[in-house]
């Protein structure tokens, strides 16, 4: 088997480098004052976001959250200001044009324009200071903080088809995660900027390994046949789940088949379906039933665990040997590369994939 590697990695860590130290110090001020953070972004930058602030020891809400006090921002801010004393609304969003950020933006900004309320911060986080989203920082209550890694090109290309640029998804998580390591740790921001590229070299090794391994391999061999794939995980774990189900979705949908979170919506497995389990503990009991049922169907089971455990010894397995606190950044960052080289044994088969999905290959690649 020839090694395989992956580029898109480096230009993460080449666009994390460029993120002015200043911006990464007013983010982390922000996020330590606010007694409440409002995560808004939308398919994986949402994703990037729940991973990157998960466990985070303040109050977190989404506004599609069933509690979220209000039916959107403008309904919930008077209560929100009624309940804490400084609320950040985070934004994430490459582009800058998504639609939900785009709107939540625009009608606080009136609001508290409006209201004169001195207890809500918008910070964004996009590629372009230009944009919708991004001109936020003109604001006296917003800030942005510039990251690289979509252009306009791209946008145009994909957008009609939902395939994003992974190189900012997975560079705004690693900024989101390190910010909340060094609150949590209650460490000063400014060796923030040198822990992500620190960590930059880990998740390059591990890709690297889980990339070149038997069971990778073996993932990418049945994933190009015809079957389902449902990737599972509880807690912050579904969140890695539901972003690289996102990811492969594009890929197998070319294909005839589709990827599935774990859940109500999921398909009943089949013989030659697979399901990928992500667990830190590996003893989560409803994975654990789940790896059951479809081992008994003659499905195909694989997972990502942070230890030897349970789910280790009953499935095809990647150990990560991470602590919780970074496990499910390191396993999103491990499924990746799945549709890249999903793509590339597409190709090699001679199978003809649509040219929105050929543009979006030679972009991650090249």
């Amino acid at each position: 088997m020839n090694m395989r590697s992956v580029r898109y990695i480096d230009r993460i860590m080449e666009n994390v480098r460029q993120v002015k130290e200043e911006d990464i110090v007013d983010l982390y001020n922000d996020i330590h004052e606010a007694d409440c953070i409002i995560l808004v972004g939308e398919g994986r930058s949402q994703g990037a976001l729940l991973i990157g602030m998960g466990q985070i020891n303040k109050t977190v809400r989404l506004i599609e959250d069933v509690d979220f006090p209000g039916r959107n921002i403008i309904d919930a801010a008077p209560r929100l200001e009624r309940m804490h004393r400084c609320i950040v609304v985070l934004v994430n969003s490459g582009s800058g044009e998504t639609t939900i950020p785009k709107i939540v933006v625009k009608e606080l900004s009136e609001y508290i324009e409006k209201t004169r309320s001195e207890k809500f911060k918008i910070h964004a986080v996009v590629s372009d200071p230009m944009s919708s989203v991004g001109s936020v920082c003109e604001k006296p209550f917003g800030n942005v903080l510039v990251l690289k890694g979509r252009n306009l090109k791209e946008t145009n290309d994909f957008a009609s088809h939902g395939i994003m640029n992974d190189v900012y998804e997975l560079g705004s998580m690693l900024i989101f995660q390190k910010i909340k390591e060094h609150i949590i740790n209650q460490a000063p921001p400014e060796g923030i900027k040198e822990d992500i590229l620190r960590e930059g070299d880990v998740v390059r090794d591990i890709v690297h390994e889980f990339i070149n391994s038997p069971m990778y391999e073996n993932i990418i061999s049945n994933l190009e046949r015809r079957s389902h794939i449902t990737i599972g995980g509880l807690g912050p774990a579904r969140h890695v789940a539901t972003m690289t189900a996102i990811r492969l979705q594009h890929v197998k949908r070319a294909i005839g088949d589709d990827a599935y979170p774990a859940g109500p919506f999921a398909p009943k497995p089949r013989a030659g379906d697979l399901l990928m389990l992500i667990s830190w503990s590996g003893e989560t009991l409803p994975l654990l039933e789940w790896c059951k049922i479809h081992k008994n169907v003659g499905a195909f089971v694989y997972s990502i665990v942070g230890n030897y455990s349970t789910l280790s010894e009953h499935s095809e397995s990647f150990i990560l040997n991470a602590p919780a606190s970074v496990f499910y950044e390191r396993a999103a960052f491990a499924l990746s590369p799945l549709p890249i080289h999903l793509v590339e044994r597409l190709k090699e088969r001679g199978f003809e994939l649509p040219d929105y999905i050929m543009r979006w290959f030679h972009s991650e690649t090249e």
